[in-house]
């Protein structure tokens, strides 16, 4: 038995956020690129990267929704919801309660009209987990095993209950436990690991630290600036510019942060010691861009 909730109203909630987040991402991005530079850059591209990220995390929740599934057979109940395979076994189930009999109270996780995943408390039923698409408690069907309990959406929980029943009554053709199996996706396997996270985070806290001298120093500057790299002490002829191109710096920085970024997540998944070496050689380009930036503005 495959089954797939009603999806609409979540899906729509989703994608507009999603669509909200990023058209947040391109007004800050485009706020950062015509301001003067200083802090008004600074913050313009700090908020257009906040502002993408969750934009993306929007997507992905989205994503997910879309692909959220019940299957039941003779072994047990399996709930899919984007990566994540919920496995519960049918000789776990104990009973089935029907969400209008004790109430859907807040879940705390990812939780909008039409979608909600996540964990609440449930009189007479207790910690539950929800995989539900529900916008009334009329369609929430509550799950009970001896560990825990899960939160359905279904149209019929009385035809589910007998499907139930039924499967029980014929038995298990094999063993199995709880558990949740994640997918092998690009992105699951670098947020895994802990040190390809330190390296990226030490990545983003550079291009931070090129933007902030960039604007700690900026509106000291004279409008024209003789700049001189590297310097020298030679008596020689030296360009004239203006102060605002000095911002080519960190916005190349920035640039070469997100394809370095994005092209050591994919390595990760295929040779994590190339991840390795491609993000730390941004920590390493976002280090030179402080020293260059540093030298110019002494």
């Amino acid at each position: 038995m495959f089954y797939q909730p009603s999806r609409a109203l979540g899906l729509l909630v989703g994608t507009l956020l999603t669509l909200w987040a990023a058209g947040i991402a391109l007004l800050l991005l485009n706020a950062g690129v015509t301001a003067r530079a200083g802090w008004g850059g600074l913050l313009g591209y700090g908020g257009a990267a906040a502002a993408g990220a969750l934009a993306a995390l929007f997507a992905y929740w989205t994503y997910a929704l879309a692909t959220l599934s019940y299957a039941l057979d003779r072994n047990g109940l399996v709930i899919q919801w984007g990566p994540v395979r919920q496995i519960v076994p049918l000789g776990a189930i104990e009973r089935l309660v029907p969400g209008i009999s004790v109430g859907v109270p807040r879940v705390h996780g990812v939780s909008w009209w039409g979608h909600h995943v996540g964990t609440a408390q449930v009189p007479r039923v207790g910690d539950v987990l929800f995989y539900s698409t529900h916008q009334t408690p009329e369609q929430v069907l509550y799950v009970v095993t001896d560990r825990r309990a899960y939160a359905i959406t279904v149209e019929d929980a009385a035809e589910f209950a007998r499907e139930v029943q039924l499967r029980q009554d014929l038995g298990a053709t094999a063993a199995v436990s709880h558990h949740v199996e994640r997918s092998t996706a690009v992105l699951q396997s670098f947020w895994a690991d802990r040190r390809a996270l330190w390296l990226a985070g030490a990545a983003i806290v550079g291009v931070v630290a090129v933007w902030t001298q960039l604007a700690l120093r900026y509106d000291g500057l004279p409008a024209a600036l003789a700049i001189q790299f590297p310097p020298s002490r030679q008596d020689t002829l030296v360009p004239v510019i203006g102060r605002e191109a000095l911002v080519e710096l960190p916005r190349t920085a920035t640039l070469l942060l997100l394809a370095n970024l994005g092209l050591s997540i994919v390595l990760h998944a295929w040779d994590r010691m190339a991840g390795y070496v491609l993000l730390g050689a941004a920590v390493a380009v976002q280090l030179a861009m402080f020293a260059a930036l540093a030298l110019l503005l002494a």
